[in-house]
């Protein structure tokens, strides 16, 4: 079958999985609603196949269209990544790249990433974007992001990664606390004290819960923070415990706040880079998983 598709309607087609109506998608993508109509008409007469249900009130995309949209997304970011490729090829990591990083990882190796990299590849134009997991792994598939710094989760699909530094757990507890006599602590030990947490979307609250073995805390015994400098405040000011990971050891820098080994199966997590399977200049990406480990995580990777 001989197909012709407009690339501008495929983007449109995004747009338009991304919003709840098409006057909404429409002013997105600033044009007029019987334009993107009009383009949506187009390929489905390309494809031979309505993409969306009209049948309703509001616009609802069909399975086929779902599947339209996953593959429209792999190929606007393949084509978006051309100029990228053609630097690539006359120098490594020599042109723009959108680097994404988890909260708790980004204080504590973005300044030395940020200096390492402009003395070892100035030519390098490096943005970065701090958010929880899931929302980089969706910008990263729709192209918007090249690579994400993140703790491995389960179910990466489509997504390729290197492993960078295993980041082991610590207890942390407020200086004086009966814990501090202890060279170990174990998960039993922690069983019955007061736990505080990043908040929900946090895969560093999972990666706690599931070394300390809970499936779920009590809402009435979970105090919840958005950064792990507020968690150790809150230890220190003696409101429970938390687990800290070795990469944010700083952290408790200048305040009385101790850590302590521990010991459980689970007592760590995988930090890892990822970017899109098959992309293009993953050759980049494998260099500068490489820097990484050289440059910026000497606390986690020296022996």
């Amino acid at each position: 079958m001989n197909v012709n598709v407009n690339l501008r309607h495929l983007r449109y087609l995004v747009t338009l999985s991304e919003s709840s109506t098409f006057a909404a998608a429409a002013k997105a993508a600033a044009i007029t609603q019987s334009t993107l109509s009009a383009a949506i008409q187009g390929l489905e007469a390309e494809f031979g196949h309505p993409l969306i249900d009209r049948s309703g009130r509001r616009m609802q995309l069909l399975p086929f269209g779902e599947a339209m949209v996953r593959r429209a997304r792999h190929i606007l970011a393949e084509i978006q990544e051309l100029p990228e490729y053609a630097a690539r090829e006359i120098l490594p990591l020599g042109t723009r790249l959108r680097l994404g990083v988890i909260p708790s990882v980004a204080p504590f190796v973005l300044p030395r990433l940020l200096s390492s990299l402009s003395q070892s590849y100035p030519q390098l134009h490096l943005r970065v974007r701090e958010g929880m997991t899931q929302s980089l792994l969706t910008e990263l598939s729709s192209g918007r992001l090249d690579a994400a710094f993140i703790a491995h989760v389960p179910a990466l699909d489509g997504i390729e990664m290197i492993e960078l530094a295993k980041d082991p757990f610590y207890l942390a507890v407020k200086a004086g606390h009966p814990l501090t006599r202890l060279k170990e602590v174990t998960m039993a030990q922690l069983a019955h004290e007061p736990l505080l947490l990043l908040d929900q979307g946090h895969c560093l609250r999972e990666h706690a819960m599931e070394a300390l073995g809970r499936d779920a805390i009590a809402e009435e015994n979970d105090v919840r923070a958005s950064s792990l400098l507020t968690l150790v405040q809150l230890v220190e000011a003696g409101m429970g415990i938390t687990l800290l990971p070795k990469i944010a050891h700083e952290a408790v820098g200048g305040t009385r706040v101790q850590l302590i080994p521990y010991a459980a199966p689970k007592a760590e997590r995988t930090l890892v880079l990822v970017w899109r399977k098959g992309a293009v200049r993953a050759d980049d990406y494998r260099l500068l998983a490489a820097h990484i480990r050289a440059h910026c995580l000497p606390v986690l990777t020296e022996a």
